[in-house]
């Protein structure tokens, strides 16, 4: 699994991990059974502190989202499967929250927003 730490960001290394990874979790990069790397693989890797991985997987673990196996490492556990979708609307909930702060700092009207919205969505449309 490859993942773009930005150590110069404000945002913790460590939630960096775990964002990374639901969002791996919930685009289906990641899925149930797979193994992750270990912790200190993943450090050396990303020359981090170890304990910062460490804390991202026990993060993960808390959302049962990763399960470690007794001798076999860390792996992506099956309830992760179940709760893709529900990631998946988080994160673009979270996206969307985003934009219409902007396009309200921006000066945009609600139906400016939506105008906008609507070819978006029909572009993506197109594509599919």
């Amino acid at each position: 699994m490859q993942l773009k730490l930005q150590p110069a960001s404000p945002i913790p290394m460590y939630l960096q991990i775990v964002e990374q990874i639901r969002y791996a979790i919930a685009a289906g990069t990641l899925r149930a059974n797979d193994e992750m790397p270990s912790v200190r693989a993943l450090a050396l890797e990303h020359v981090i502190n170890p304990n910062t991985v460490a804390r991202a997987y026990l993060e993960l673990e808390r959302e049962e989202l990763l399960s470690k196996r007794r001798g076999a490492g860390t792996y992506v556990s099956a309830k992760a499967e179940a709760m893709r979708g529900e990631y998946r609307i988080r994160a673009v909930r979270q996206l969307l929250e985003k934009a219409v702060a902007t396009a309200a700092e921006l000066g945009l009207t609600a139906a400016q927003l939506r105008n906008l919205l609507e070819k978006e969505l029909a572009k993506v449309e197109v594509e599919r």
